[in-house]
């Protein structure tokens, strides 16, 4: 089956989850938030975030985001001001903090500030055992997430052996069991390894397609820029900017005051901008500097689903915990373990042709990337293989 270009029908810089009709799932109002000894760490804060939001909160140390996420779930309570979830003022009730943390899971920077049990499967079942589901369903939930996170080998093993990069991987498994609507993860690359980094966006990607809100906050701006839908930066406890990555990364005078740096493709992006006259950006670099390159001749991708045991051509991706654990029982030769969509579609811009293995849900991550590449006029062709 060819589906060729994936072409949809908005604009590749849509602004959509924006849009009146999308329903909002946190909000504040006017919030403020004193800690003891006087220390004046949000002030004013009023945002929106839509539901099935990709966020990423930016901002120097002390910001305030920490604090500002664990007001999301009700860990702290606000000095002044509102915070709602689905429209409804947080209850800070035993009955109303309960109900929160079902649905607003939040992942802590430390690991060690949030693993309460000594056995790593364990710690993933706390949370749903607490919500009193069958064991059956434990199991299963425990056994999905520590395989998403890649550590079902070391399930029996004791949480003080693990580094702290595996203990960071059994929190996001632990947040990961509940079944989060709302994901908020805070800086959760620090302490990883680089395909670590990749992997841990490849799951958020996972949690959003399946319909739930993720936000993180990150110091990592060329992924802040990549990633996300909507960026909010947060300086000394105050909003000084929320919009899309281009729009935020285009103010200069608030990046100056939060010291943040501009994205490498987004200075690639105002430069074609200002230089060609080009109004065609790209989020990453390989599709911005396609506004240089001339005469490209794409490959061919070949979509793959778990499962298929067929011919592949050009080197071999995959996306997606359900892919991941498929062929790491098969005889294929894998060359793209991480960042492979983007990997793939440079070998393909490149007059390759490449095969991705891509979980069916995560299609529409692909399809962004392809219509960003559509957008300067190169259709890369996919065959989806049966």
């Amino acid at each position: 089956m060819c589906r060729s270009g994936f072409l949809l029908c908005i604009a590749f810089w849509s602004v959509a989850y924006l849009d009146g009709e999308i329903r909002t799932v946190l909000e504040t109002k006017d919030l403020s938030f004193t800690y003891e000894g006087g220390k004046h760490a949000l002030k004013n804060v009023s945002i929106r975030i839509p539901a099935g939001c990709k966020v990423a909160f930016v901002g120097p140390n002390g910001a305030g985001k920490s604090t500002l996420f664990m007001h999301f779930n009700g860990i702290l309570k606000p000095t002044r001001g509102e915070v709602k979830y689905n429209s409804k003022n947080i209850a800070h009730t035993k009955k109303g903090l309960l109900e929160l943390r079902k649905d607003v899971v939040f992942v802590m920077q430390n690991p060690d500030d949030q693993i309460f049990n000594v056995i790593v499967e364990d710690d993933v079942a706390f949370g749903p055992f607490n919500l009193d589901f069958p064991l059956d369903e434990i199991r299963k939930r425990v056994d999905v997430a520590l395989r998403v996170v890649g550590m079902e080998n070391e399930r029996t093993r004791p949480i003080h052996h693990l580094s702290f990069g595996q203990r960071k991987r059994v929190a996001v498994a632990s947040a990961l069991a509940m079944h989060p609507k709302v994901l908020i993860m805070d800086e959760p690359t620090a302490g990883l390894d680089p395909e670590m980094v990749h992997r841990l966006y490849e799951i958020a990607d996972e949690v959003s397609m399946s319909g739930s809100t993720v936000i993180i906050s990150t110091h990592d701006m060329e992924t802040a820029y990549s990633w996300a839908d909507l960026v909010i930066v947060l300086v000394d406890g105050e909003v000084l900017a929320q919009g899309t990555p281009f729009e935020v990364f285009s103010m200069k005078d608030v990046l100056d005051r939060a010291g943040l740096s501009v994205p490498m493709v987004h200075g690639l992006n105002e430069f074609m901008s200002t230089e060609k006259k080009n109004s065609v950006y790209g989020r990453t670099m390989p599709t911005a500097l396609l506004n240089i390159r001339s005469g490209i001749i794409p490959g061919t991708l070949y979509l793959m689903r778990p499962g298929y045991a067929g011919e592949t051509h050009g080197c071999v991706g995959v996306y997606g915990s359900l892919s991941r654990h498929y062929l790491e029982g098969s005889d294929k030769t894998v060359h793209f373990q991480f960042n492979a969509i983007d990997r793939c579609i440079d070998d393909i811009l490149d007059g390759k042709d490449a095969s991705i293995y891509l979980d069916k849900p995560l299609d529409h991550v692909l399809d962004r990337k392809l219509l960003d590449v559509a957008a300067h006029g190169i259709i890369i062709t996919v065959e989806e293989s049966n």
